[in-house]
């Protein structure tokens, strides 16, 4: 029921979930180097924003980057 529904959604939306969860954490890994942003309290929610972006586009396109 709800399990196969929840397993179905992140099957379909797989792209997008892995640019969310993977990409935005290796993003803001990578922006936490960074002295100028390493400190700025909104870094962690743009890294993910942009993973996020990234996956939703390669949702819409089929492919990656």
């Amino acid at each position: 029921m709800i399990v196969e529904k929840v397993f179905d959604h992140i099957a379909n939306w797989k792209k997008f979930w892995f640019g969310f969860l993977f990409l935005g954490s290796v993003i803001n890994a990578i922006l936490q180097k960074f002295d100028l942003v390493g400190d700025s309290p909104y870094v962690l929610v743009v890294a993910f924003v942009a993973g996020a972006l990234i996956g939703l586009v390669a949702k819409i396109r089929g492919v990656w980057l």
